[in-house]
Order: structure tokens, then C-alpha cells, then sequence
């Protein structure tokens, strides 16, 4: 190996390294220190790309990966000025330098400055190529020699870091072909006996390659040791079957028939560089198309015009058809190259690339091209060895012609990439669960769910007609449990046939059942289960991004969500909002997610049931319990801050200290837009931990259901307050926490109250008072006395609301709450109306609505701008009540109340009947109906529709417009 001698004696001569083997370095003869571990691993990056600027960020990347320290720059700065040291002819001078130079944003190793002993290994692998090609064996088994002989131990041993583990795998992929090749040579020279010795020595190394074994078998047959030759075969088939559940490749077993009948082929040396005649009839090795395919009549368009262009022109080279699991990718691609066969007449090739297949091995592309060239009437032997030079044969044999090349199932882009760039007039039709977006010169058409009518058409025709059309309302359901995807209704088919005692709605029962789903779809070795299994495998044993996503899917089990934020998902995992995005969107690629919105992701049903089995079965229960206190911390602080931006003035309930901290929201547009997006999905994770039998987790959730309180109370969700609260009740009554005891019976009964059971609701109003007072909470006592005034005064009980507000506000004065002694005036502005005493209540709203609007309280400025305006209707006023309601319309929107924007609606619908102005009345009436199903609140629902029916009472005309859209009506 390298020297000082060879090195030379000069000071100025280029200094040479050494990387196959321990890293070491010369200069001028003399062995100079490369330093510690991380600058050789940086010295290493620049070799790798040198006379090529490589920005910091890459050398970051290559010594540490995705996770830097935060002294990564600084200590690149140290190791690049260490280099320098020992790497520059006049070392200790600054500037400028000749070996290793600043460029912008980074640094570059200049060619010609260093002798690299990598360069010169494979710039003997290509010159042995070279003489291979041209027939001179012997001279490329010299540039084989020559190329292992720099060879001293492991590329760049010792050196850390992901680039110099990269690197490190693939110099060692082409040290152990060298050697095969060296084999290879050595068996066409007719020299056998060494090329078995050589390959011996090699299997014991590499006891799993297979082309190593393939020529080992070769070389003892030819030795005259044909028991030992397949001796070898069941060594290597019974290694594979232990340490990888698989058989041997397709080549293997062809060599293993071979010497098994001693087939007189074996005993000579045959040409490599010999062609042969292609077959007389074109290959067509097209599967049958599957008599079952349903819909996909747009996709089917598609991929026709595609392959066979109506205007006779080439066809698109690569067309990739991806998608989710079971979306019947493989299906399509044969019905749509069998529909555009007549465009190759030159044939139809089709390799099955075993990337999602239970219980079989991915093809390497070196044994894809092998098929394609044997297809296409290459002899076994003839077919090269090396991947570029298989492909550069490929694209020989396919100049000229029009063949479609089918490869199905592929595992990713990468499997693929050798077998593209084929002469126009060939196409490549590929099927993956993996985004080919990027693959070059190439179509992709993401196949989505089947339509329900299709899904429906699919089990009629697989079951039966008359079975399915017997009770259509199941047979839809059924297909919708089936995520509209064809295997999964083919499973469900499959489960009828086996059972023909069951309907359609026996199977849907056992499906709805979420814990035996995935076990009900399953019949013989196809199930939903497996399919997905594999897509989660591939990502488990892949690069570092991948394990990232696979550990994403486990963990997405433990949160029953629709849908997914990278926000969400960095407090699930505990990593930065970084690493969660790129992990979804790795998911999206798989097709296991699907992008829902921008920053948002959905799963599908069965995909998310897989991920619950994965978190139960991949997770301990401590993990489980942390990502789900993880991500309840996140929603609760989250929603509390976003109803804080929204409304500063609300009070909110009490919350625990958690270790998460809120998005960032610094707008009232980004609050309302964050709760009501995310409010389905705090509200299911809430309801789903108060569930759980640990006290930590239930207590947790209770608090994330009282965090949503303004906003189920601003936008009228009354029936999942009710059933949030009632859940929280139950967690205080079986954890005995008085806190979450008292808070739930107020909130409930809050909830009761607008949905009309104000009597329950005072029982438990009541209940939170006592407990307030027990608990010698003077803030909770004064605000559960501000919620029994509205308890009472909706039972029309008006002095002892009065009397209450009354007690409130002395609390609220002595303990400093402006907002409650606002609450309590306004209880007490409505009790002295009800109790006929206008004077007071007039009195009363002056002062709360001179305090609200010194505080900049919106909300409680647009109660009494509502309140003044019901008083300015008891007088007979409707003018002066139609400004006050257009200011409180204008402040209940702007805060996203939408009670208070209902009921402004319905009585400006009021005060235009009074002011006898008809249409700007019905207008306003509609315009109160569409808020109110933006609610869902049926008591205001009553309300507009009952404005409704005066107005068209008070004006018949009216009736025959009535569809008229509320927004044309105000406008127009």
C-alpha cells in the first residue's frame, strides 16, 4: 500500500491518502496526522467531492446527520483549519491557499492536490471494464489486481459519521464485485481451480451473496466436484431461508438445474461478449386481466392516452400508477397494458419486483435486467453482471422497437432506476405504494379510493346481485367499512362466499366492531392486515427517515384523531416540528396518509385501525400513556392560548402545569381558525382519555374538555359540551378530585341550560357552588354564583337571580374581578326588565356598557348592546334598537360569537318587520338561519324560523321569494 517512498521526497509534490484500510496521509514523503475522528470524517466529505464547493450545511449533515450539536459550525470551522494545517504546502501561513479553499458558503478540495488511493481503485475497476469489452481478459484481470491491491483492511475505518458510513457501503459493494469479477475472469481464462479457491475464501466472507455462490458452483463443477457444487446451492439456500425467510434468486436455481443434469453447457468457457439472435416471437408475458374491475374508467383514459397516444406519436416513457395498499394499482396496470398491447408490437414484458409481497425477496435491479435480457433472447450467460452494463445492453436490444415493460410492484423509485431512460418508442408502466413524482421523464397517477356506487358494483359482482340488492342500505355501509378500497372488498367478498348464512349486514355488524376488522378482512393469505405489515416493514428496516415514519405510524395509534398536523404529531413523538413534518410527509409518499389540507394529513379508516394494533403491540404502556399526555398537554395549552388570543377578556378555567407549550398564534384570525379546524379532534382526544383507566390520563383529558369551554360556548356546540362535562363529572367522582368535580357540574350545567333543562341544570349549578365554598375558592365562588343567575333567570325565577348577581358582584369588588362584576350587572340588567323595572335596568346597562367598553370587553360590550336594544323595543323604539344591534352584530362576529351574531340576525329580522321594511326583514330572518346551522344550536334554530313565519304572516308577498339566497336579498 502506500508509503513515503512512493510518496516522493519533495515538499511541493500533491500529498497522497489512504482510505481503503486505516485512514492515513503523506506529504512530501512524510506521514502527516490527520487529527480526531470528526475531522477525518470531514476530510473524507471533501474527498468525496472534490473540485466540487461543499456548503457547510453538507459537511453538518455528513459528520452528524439530522441531529447537529449547537457547536456543529464552530467545530466545522476547527476541523477545516486543522486540514489546512497538514494539508497545505506552506502550512502556518493565512492565505490564500492551494489545497483546501473557501468558497462561497463552503469549502473545496482542488483536483489535482491529493492522491487518493479510492480514485485510483476505480479508476482500475473501469479500465478492467474497458478491456473486458474489448476481449482482452487477461489485461482486465491485471486491472482487477491492480485495483485490490490498494485494498488494506475496511474503507475509512474508524472514521464516524452518516457520509463515511455511506461511503463506507458502498466502496465495500464494489471491493466484493471486484472480486467476483475477479472470479469471473479467472473462470473464463479456463483457470478454475483458482477461481474456487478464490471464491471459497470470498463465500466464507459474504456467505449471502448470491452471485458469489453462483460462480463458486460453476468453478467446483468444472473442477470435477459436482457434489460439492451443489453441496454449495443447499448452503445457500438454507442460510437464506434462516436469516431472511427467503429462497434463492431465479439465477441460483437456474445454475443448481444445470448441475444437477450435468447439462453440457457448463463445461465450456463461453463468450461474454457474444450476442444471439432475438427470439422469433415477441414476448408476451402479460398476467390474465382480472375479469372483476369496476369503475376506474377515467383512470383507464388515462393510461391509454399515455401509452397509446391518439395521435400515433411515441408513447410516454415511464408512467407510474401509486397508491394506498389495496387501491388495485397492479389491476389497473394490466388492464391498461393489455388495452394498449397493440401499440408494442415488438411484445409485452412483465416482472413482478416482489417490493410489497408477503414472504418474498425485493429483485435487485441486476436480476430485473437479467429477466429482461433472457426475455428478450440474450443467453443466460451472455447477460452481463454489472448493472450498468446490463442496462446499457438493455438499450441496445430495445433501439428500434416499441415494448412495454411492466414492472410490477415496485418498492420506491430506487429499484426502478436502472431500468429507465429506454429509446422512445418503449414505455415502462410501473405500480408502487411509493411516490415516483420524482422519477425522471416520468407520469404519475395517484389511483384514490373507489366511488360508493363502484365499491357497491364490486360486491354485487363478486357475491352476487340479488345478495347484495337485498338490503342496499347495508351493502352501502359495507363498503364504506371497507375504506372503498378493491382488496378490502375483495376480502369482504371473499368472507360472504365462505359464509353463505351471512347478509351484508351480518358482515358490516362484525366489521363495526373497530377491534376485529382488520381480522374479518382477511381469507386464505390475503389480508388488509399483511399488505399494510409490509409497507410498515419497508419503513422499520429502511434509512433513518424512514424508522422516523415507521415509529410516526405507532405512535399515531395511540391518538384516535381524523386528522394529523406536524404540530400534533411533534408533541406525540417528542421531536421538533421538523422532523414530524418530514416524517408525515415520508408517510404521504407511501400513500399510507393522504394530504388533507395544507399542514394537515388524514388517515384512512383501515390504516388507522392498523396503527392502534401497532401501537398496542410495538409500544409499552408507558410510552403509550407519555405520547398521550404528550399530545393532550399540547391541545389543552393550545386551546386555552387561542381562545386567549381571540378574546383576552374570558376568564379561562383552571389547567395544570404541563411540560407543552402552545402553538404559536398571534392573531385573532389564527385563533379561530386553529379552534375551529382542530375543535372535532381535542374534543374526540379529550372524550378519548377521560376514557382510560388511568386516573393521570382521565384527569388530564377532563382538563383539555374545560380548556375548549369559550369555544364550544361561542360557537353553540351544546351537545358535546353536554357530553364532554358529563364524561369530566364521572372522572371527579371515580378519581375523587374536588377540582374537576366542581368545574365539571358547572360546565354541565351550563351545557343543560341551552339545551333547555334548566332545572337539572340548577341542581348542578348548585353543586358547584357548595363545592366552590368548601374548597374556599372565593374567585370559583363568585363566578359559580355569576352561572346560577343564568340558570335562574332562565327559569324565570328574577329575584333570586338579582339577589344573586347582587352577591357576585361583592365578591367580584373584593377580590378585584372587573370581568365578574360586568357578569353580574348584566344578570341583574335583565332581572330588573323582567321584574318591570326599567329605570334600574337602563341605569344598570349604562354602567356595564361604560365598563365594557373601557376594558375593550367586545364580548360583554355586545350582551349589553343586545340587552339596550330589547329595552329600546319596550319603549317602541325600533330605530334607536336597529343601531345598537348592528354595533353588537359587528363586535359578535369579530369575536366569533355565534349565538350573539344569531340572535342580533333575528332581531334586526324584528326591527325591519316593526320599521315595515319586509325585505331587508326576510333577509336578516334567512341570514339568522344560515348562522344557526353554522351552530347547530336548535333553540336559535326556533328562533329565526319563528321571525320567519310572523314576517311572512305580516307580509304574504313575501312567501313566493322565499328561496331567494339572504345575501342576494341584504345586497340587492
Amino acid at each position: 500500500m502506500d508509503n513515503a517512498n512512493e510518496c516522493g521526497t519533495s515538499q511541493d509534490l500533491p500529498s497522497r491518502l489512504r482510505l481503503l484500510g486505516p485512514p492515513a496521509g503523506w506529504r512530501g514523503g512524510r506521514p502527516i496526522e490527520l487529527g480526531p475522528p470528526l475531522q477525518r470524517a470531514a476530510l473524507c466529505v471533501l474527498v468525496g467531492h472534490e473540485g466540487r464547493v461543499v456548503p457547510k450545511d453538507m459537511l453538518i449533515s455528513g459528520l452528524w446527520g439530522d441531529r447537529p450539536p449547537n457547536t456543529a459550525e464552530q467545530s466545522v470551522y476547527t476541523y477545516i483549519a486543522g486540514l489546512r494545517r497538514v494539508l497545505e504546502p506552506h502550512p502556518g501561513t493565512r492565505g490564500p491557499y492551494a489545497v483546501l479553499v473557501s468558497r462561497s458558503r463552503g469549502y473545496a478540495l482542488e483536483r489535482g492536490q491529493m492522491q487518493v488511493d479510492v480514485a485510483d481503485f476505480e479508476r482500475h475497476l473501469a479500465e478492467a471494464r474497458r478491456l473486458h469489452s474489448a476481449g482482452d481478459h487477461r489485461g482486465g484481470l491485471r486491472a482487477l489486481d491492480a485495483a485490490l491491491a490498494h485494498w488494506s483492511g475496511p474503507a475509512l475505518c474508524g472514521v464516524p459519521g452518516p457520509f463515511a458510513e455511506a461511503e463506507r457501503a458502498r466502496l465495500e459493494e464494489l471491493r466484493l464485485s471486484a472480486r467476483e469479477d475477479h472470479a469471473d475472469t479467472l473462470l473464463g481464462l479456463g483457470l478454475h481451480q483458482e477461481a474456487a479457491a478464490a471464491l471459497t475464501d470470498l463465500a466464507a466472507e459474504a456467505p449471502l451473496r448470491e452471485r458469489t455462490r453462483d460462480l463458486l458452483m460453476l468453478a467446483l463443477y468444472r473442477c470435477g466436484r459436482q457434489a460439492d457444487a451443489l453441496q454449495t446451492y443447499m448452503d445457500i439456500k438454507r442460510l437464506l431461508a434462516e436469516r431472511l425467510g427467503v429462497d434463492p434468486g431465479t439465477a441460483l436455481r437456474e445454475r443448481y438445474e444445470l448441475i444437477l443434469r450435468a447439462d453440457p453447457s457448463l463445461a465450456r468457457v463461453q463468450d461474454r461478449a457474444s450476442g444471439a439472435k432475438a427470439p422469433a416471437r415477441p414476448p408476451r408475458q402479460l398476467p390474465r386481466a382480472a375479469s372483476v374491475l369496476v369503475g376506474r374508467a377515467e383512470e383507464l383514459v388515462r393510461l391509454r392516452s399515455l401509452l397509446s397516444p391518439w395521435d400515433g406519436g411515441p408513447p410516454q416513457a415511464v408512467v407510474a400508477i401509486t397508491g394506498a395498499p389495496g387501491a388495485g394499482k397492479s389491476a389497473l396496470a394490466v388492464r391498461a397494458a393489455h388495452a394498449s398491447s397493440s401499440a408494442f408490437p415488438d411484445g409485452q414484458l412483465y416482472v413482478n419486483l416482489q417490493g410489497a409481497t408477503p414472504g418474498g425477496e425485493r429483485l435487485k435491479p441486476i436480476d430485473v435486467l437479467g429477466r429482461l435480457l433472457r426475455a428478450l433472447g440474450l443467453p443466460g450467460g451472455a447477460v452481463p453482471s454489472e448493472e450498468d452494463e446490463a442496462a446499457a445492453v438493455l438499450r441496445d436490444r430495445l433501439e428500434g422497437r416499441r415494448t412495454l415493460i411492466l414492472l410490477d410492484d415496485a418498492a420506491g423509485p430506487e429499484q426502478v432506476r436502472a431500468l429507465l431512460g429506454l429509446p422512445s418508442g418503449n414505455a415502462v408502466l410501473i405500480t408502487s405504494r411509493e411516490s415516483h413524482a420524482e422519477t425522471d421523464d416520468c407520469v404519475q397517477l395517484v389511483l384514490g379510493r373507489l366511488l360508493r356506487s363502484e365499491a357497491v358494483t364490486v360486491l354485487a359482482k363478486l357475491v352476487g346481485a340479488e345478495r347484495i340488492a337485498a338490503d342496499p342500505a347495508a351493502a352501502d355501509r359495507l363498503a364504506h367499512l371497507c375504506d372503498l378500497l378493491p382488496l378490502s372488498l375483495r376480502l369482504a367478498a371473499a368472507r360472504l362466499a365462505e359464509r353463505p348464512d351471512w347478509t351484508a349486514r351480518d358482515l358490516g355488524t362484525r366489521l363495526e366492531d373497530r377491534r376485529r376488522t382488520l381480522h374479518e378482512l382477511e381469507s386464505g393469505r390475503r389480508a388488509v392486515r399483511s399488505s399494510l405489515e409490509l409497507s410498515y416493514e419497508g419503513l422499520a428496516h429502511g434509512g433513518e427517515l424512514d424508522r422516523l415514519a415507521a415509529r410516526t405510524m405507532c405512535h399515531l395509534g395511540v391518538l384516535h384523531v381524523a386528522s394529523l398536523t406536524p404540530e400534533l404529531v411533534s408533541a406525540l413523538l417528542r421531536e421538533p416540528v421538523d422532523a414530524a413534518e418530514r416524517a408525515l410527509g415520508r408517510l404521504a409518499r407511501a400513500h399510507l396518509l393522504e394530504i388533507s389540507g395544507p399542514g394537515r394529513y388524514r388517515l384512512h379508516d383501515l390504516v388507522r385501525l392498523f396503527t392502534i394494533e401497532l401501537a398496542d403491540a410495538r409500544l409499552p404502556s408507558e410510552a403509550r400513556k407519555d405520547a398521550l399526555m404528550s399530545a393532550l398537554g399540547f391541545y389543552g395549552a393550545t386551546a386555552r392560548h387561542a381562545s386567549t388570543v381571540l378574546d383576552p377578556h374570558r376568564v379561562q378555567l383552571p389547567w395544570p402545569a404541563v411540560p407543552q407549550r402552545p402553538l404559536a398564534l398571534t392573531s385573532a384570525d389564527e385563533a379561530r381558525d386553529w379552534l375551529e379546524e382542530e375543535l372535532p379532534d381535542v374534543v374526540a382526544t379529550a372524550a378519548q382519555a377521560m376514557q382510560s383507566e388511568d386516573d393521570d390520563v382521565a384527569r388530564l383529558g377532563a382538563y383539555v374538555g374545560f380548556s375548549l369551554m369559550w369555544q364550544l360556548t361561542r360557537g353553540a356546540h351544546r351537545h358535546e359540551q353536554r357530553d364532554l362535562n358529563r364524561q369530566a363529572l364521572a372522572v371527579g367522582e371515580r378519581t375523587g378530585d374536588q377540582e374537576i368535580l366542581s368545574l365539571a357540574h358547572g360546565q354541565f350545567a351550563h351545557a343543560l341550560v341551552n339545551l333547555g333543562r334548566e332545572t337539572e341544570a340548577l341542581l348542578h349549578q348548585r353543586a358547584e357552588l357548595e363545592l366552590r365554598r368548601a374548597l374556599r375558592d372565593r374567585f370559583g365562588e363568585m363566578r359559580a354564583l355569576g352561572n346560577l343567575g343564568v340558570v335562574l333567570l332562565k327559569l324565570e325565577r328574577y329575584a333570586e337571580a338579582r339577589e344573586g348577581a347582587e352577591a357576585q358582584r361583592a365578591i367580584a369588588r373584593e377580590i378585584g374581578s372587573e370581568v365578574g362584576e360586568r357578569h353580574s350587572l348584566l344578570i341583574r340588567v335583565v332581572a330588573c326588565r323582567e321584574l318591570g323595572d326599567l329605570t334600574a335596568a337602563m341605569s344598570l346597562l349604562g354602567e356595564v356598557l361604560a365598563l365594557a367598553q373601557a376594558a375593550g370587553d367586545r364580548y360583554h360590550e355586545s350582551e349589553g348592546l343586545a340587552l339596550l336594544s330589547e329595552l329600546c323595543l319596550d319603549r317602541g323604539d325600533p330605530r334607536t334598537a336597529k343601531s345598537y344591534l348592528e354595533r353588537g352584530l359587528r363586535l359578535a362576529r369579530e369575536i366569533g360569537y355565534r349565538v350573539s351574531e344569531c340572535e342580533s340576525l333575528a332581531m334586526l329580522a324584528r326591527v325591519h318587520r316593526l320599521l315595515n321594511e319586509p325585505a331587508r326583514a326576510l333577509a336578516y330572518a334567512r341570514e339568522a338561519l344560515a348562522a344557526r346551522q353554522r351552530s347547530a344550536d336548535e333553540n336559535l334554530s326556533r328562533l329565526a324560523e319563528d321571525e320567519l313565519r310572523v314576517i311572512e304572516t305580516a307580509f304574504p308577498e313575501l312567501r313566493a321569494t322565499r328561496e331567494v339566497p339572504p345575501r342576494a336579498a341584504l345586497t340587492g
